[in-house]
């Protein structure tokens, strides 16, 4: 013989689960929002410091055809014919001298070259090669 004892229940209702299921979403769906962007946020600078790197060994690469070469008319060819260009990367110069007044005027002389790298965020790294006597 089966014997019910009132007001006692094994196990949970079908609408209990449903419930607890739909709300379970409802703050999985909340926290995948919010962090999701957190995420995005944090491999940028992870990205700009490989972009900074980059920048340092073309900064390093032009130093050093610059010292080979020895002359900056010929260092700005180079670069003028995109040698040190990447996919990710332009590399510009511009020829510097100085004026009356010590003013620099650009494309005046051949003493100094203002060499921009530039990298694909727009990050730039400047250098400023020359020929001067102190």
């Amino acid at each position: 013989m089966k014997t019910e004892i009132l007001g006692r229940h094994e196990g949970f209702t079908l609408l209990e689960v449903i419930v607890t299921l739909v709300v379970a979403s409802i703050l999985g769906a909340m926290l995948i929002s919010m962090t999701g962007g957190a995420i995005t946020r944090s491999t940028r600078p992870a990205i700009q410091a490989m972009e900074i790197n980059a920048l340092n060994q073309i900064a390093d690469s032009v130093s050093r055809a610059y010292r080979e070469l020895g002359s900056i008319s010929e260092l700005q060819t180079e670069i003028g014919n995109g040698s040190f260009n990447t996919s990710a990367i332009s590399v510009t110069a511009s020829a510097t001298g100085y004026g009356s007044g010590g003013a620099p005027v650009e494309g005046a002389s051949d003493n100094l070259v203002k060499v921009t790298i530039t990298g694909s965020s727009g990050l730039t790294y400047t250098l400023v090669l020359g020929d001067i006597e102190i």
